[in-house]
């Protein structure tokens, strides 16, 4: 793993509004324990390990988690995106080692906003809240890891020692524990919500419960994901949005649905994302008339039920534009869920990344009742509450609310709906790999896949700087 000492630096420079202008100082001027003084050197610390989660998330999670599945695909020009969707990559593949970075640098931000800010004179509140913020942050960073990797190195303290670079991997588990830790003291201190627009995105209890129901879930801890699960329900701080189509409007953006997304804006262009333009039928992204490669599989585009409001958003062939003209796919369907007609930039648009939301926490409460024993009627009514949604105000008789259906039945409903409720919004690999289905849905779609596509490789040019990195089997 690569210590970037680099971080405690810029955790000094950036500001409370996250700017990247930032000018180099020399490290030798720099000193930890001189930048930890006040609230607002805490408030700038914990802004610079938001800022960081948009080099985790994004296309960068798209490409991990929905790419490497069977609802997303590339053109075959598009040789890198090919690479991940049909497990052709290898340990040398770049989308790893820029992911696993990515991810080490937000882990050592967020370490040092735990470390330091406790010491500093300032309001319990908030000072608790920043760090329970961090921590929630570390947590989410170290589940995409282990999802990813399996074992990886466990660093928790703030590291200074760019020479020291041998750490080995630690036991899935035990990344596990201090997740669930993380999670744990994250939802004591946390507010229910924020309301100044200032502080809107920032991390909530209900956020930290809904990814402790997620970590519960993919541990096949049943009992204890469907009981947060049920916390964030009963919390009635969230909502199913009317029509599912405003969920991905930038106007309306960290709606009542919305539990935590990583935040794009155009302020900058800088600051903008990229999965617009990414899955934007050519000829059509308004910047330019440019457009991208990113496609929908055409399996899944025809396996959506009739009348289900959500393929509208979800796979379209052609698409309006503003002076009335109609352009057509010429090479399969895309999808909509990212449109941004007020695009800032050729590869930035204001779309958020929606890393987790109210849907998403009712079909994990649906799932893990379920495997409880049996499908109960509060776990019908979790997933039937998401296909009464989709069905956009049509009678019952289209896309009718489930029943009477074995566990195994419930089961394989369940990932069918999370697939057409939450595709492209980096679920679907890691769905796939809990229920066990990961194989099996590769191979329906025409891509390899054995044991050793279970876990990524371990980048090379990680093992390449710490010879106590052992390698993932099969790479």
């Amino acid at each position: 793993m690569k210590i970037l000492n680099i971080c405690m630096l810029l955790l000094l420079m950036v500001s409370a509004s996250c700017e990247n202008n930032l000018e180099e100082v020399p490290l030798s001027f720099f000193e930890e324990s001189n930048s930890f003084n006040s609230a607002a050197d805490a408030t700038s610390a914990i802004n610079a390990v938001y800022d960081r989660l948009k080099g985790v998330y994004g296309m960068t999670m798209i490409n991990l988690a929905d790419l490497n599945g069977d609802e997303c695909q590339v053109r075959e020009e598009n040789g890198g995106g090919t690479e991940i969707h049909k497990n052709l990559f290898n340990s040398g593949t770049g989308l790893f080692d820029q992911f696993y970075t990515a991810s080490y640098v937000l882990i050592d931000r967020a370490n040092r906003v735990i470390g330091n800010v406790p010491k500093i004179t300032m309001d319990v509140k908030l000072r608790d809240q920043i760090v329970g913020e961090a921590k929630f942050i570390r947590a989410l960073a170290y589940f995409n890891l282990v999802r990813a990797f399996g074992d990886v190195p466990l660093v928790t303290a703030v590291s200074n020692d760019v020479v020291n670079v041998q750490i080995p991997r630690d036991a899935q588990e035990q990344v596990y524990q201090q997740i669930i830790q993380d999670l744990q003291e994250a939802e004591k201190v946390l507010p229910v919500k924020f309301t100044a627009d200032t502080e809107i995105g920032r991390a909530t209890s209900g956020a930290a419960k809904s990814i402790l129901a997620k970590v519960y879930l993919t541990r096949k801890d049943w009992t204890n994901a469907a009981a947060k699960a049920k916390e964030v329900i009963d919390s009635k701080a969230y909502s199913l949005v009317p029509d599912y189509h405003d969920l991905f409007v930038p106007e309306k953006e960290n709606g009542p649905e919305h539990i935590f997304s990583i935040q794009y804006s155009c302020v900058l262009p800088t600051y903008g994302s990229q999965m617009a333009v990414s899955f934007a039928i050519f000829f059509t992204y308004p910047i330019n008339l440019t457009g991208g490669t990113y496609q929908v599989v055409p399996a899944f585009a025809s396996s959506f039920q009739q009348g289900d409001y959500r393929k509208e958003v979800t796979v379209i062939t052609e698409k309006k534009l503003a002076n009335g003209t109609i352009v057509a796919s010429r090479t399969g369907p895309h999808t909509d869920k990212y449109w941004d007609p007020l695009a800032c930039g050729e590869s930035s648009a204001r779309n958020n990344f929606i890393v987790t939301r109210y849907a998403d926490v009712l079909l994990m409460y649906a799932e893990a009742l379920n495997e409880l024993g049996a499908p109960t009627a509060e776990a019908y009514n979790a997933i039937n509450l998401v296909r009464a949604r989709a069905r956009n105000g049509a009678a019952a008789t289209v896309l009718p609310d489930l029943a009477g259906l074995s566990q195994a039945q419930f089961r394989d409903a369940v990932l069918q709906e999370r697939g057409w409720e939450l595709s492209f919004e980096g679920h679907r690999r890691w769905d796939l790999l809990r229920t066990g289905k990961y194989v099996e849905a590769m191979k329906a779609i025409g891509v390899t896949a054995d044991a050793k596509h279970l876990l990524y490789p371990i980048p090379l040019q990680e093992i390449d700087v710490n010879p106590a990195l052992v390698q993932n089997a099969g790479y």
